[in-house]
């Protein structure tokens, strides 16, 4: 995975096990001006948070992946920085509570859903 860099855009983390909505997404957000780290699973997610922390302005997440999933990756996150934002996107309704205050995006949904969801967030 590489990271994207579009000039002034703030970084998102995006986190989807599925290559093919993890390159529709990129596409999108860079197209949009975000510069995008992304991660195919919690595990390589965390990878990438540490390393690039400092940037990243908000997390976009699968729920359910391999290894680790999105939930306990941000859990992890959070601890690091705890006014980190996260936007959940899930084919499945989850079993466990969220948090109150944070968003979740049911697969499918469109582009201009997620980016709404992003811009409520960032204030863009």
């Amino acid at each position: 995975m590489r990271q994207e860099t579009t000039a002034g855009g703030k970084t998102i983390l995006l986190v989807d096990d599925e290559p093919q909505l993890r390159a529709m997404f990129h596409d999108l957000l860079v197209r949009q001006g975000y510069n995008v780290i992304q991660a195919i699973d919690g595990q390589d997610a965390l990878e990438k948070f540490k390393q690039n922390q400092q940037n990243i302005s908000l997390v976009v997440t699968d729920i359910v992946m391999p290894r680790m999933d999105g939930i306990s990756s941000y859990k992890i996150m959070r601890t690091i920085n705890p006014s980190l934002n996260v936007i959940y996107m899930s084919g499945y309704v989850p079993e466990r509570p969220l948090p109150e205050g944070v968003s979740i995006l049911v697969k499918p949904f469109s582009p201009v859903d997620i980016l709404q969801a992003i811009r409520s967030i960032l204030g863009d």
